[in-house]
């Protein structure tokens, strides 16, 4: 962390990336402290958003909220 905190800008792509570190910081601290993770939630909108495009629509809520239990059994 001292190396990003004493970084010197060179005017390169590389500022650009240390500045958004040390705005992050406190995150990005964290995400490595902790071993949580949106991942698995992130997984289970992108089947939910998959479905729902791929069926074209439902005739009725009651059949999509069915198919979604039937994905997730």
């Amino acid at each position: 962390a001292s190396t990003i905190l004493d970084y010197q800008k060179t005017n390169t792509e590389m500022d650009t990336a240390i500045q958004t570190l040390r705005h992050n910081m406190k995150y990005v601290l964290n995400s490595a402290k902790f071993d949580y993770s949106n991942g698995p939630l992130e997984g289970i909108n992108r089947k939910i958003k998959t479905l729902k495009r791929t069926c074209y629509g439902f005739a009725n809520q009651k059949f999509f909220f069915l198919r979604i239990d039937c994905i997730f059994s």
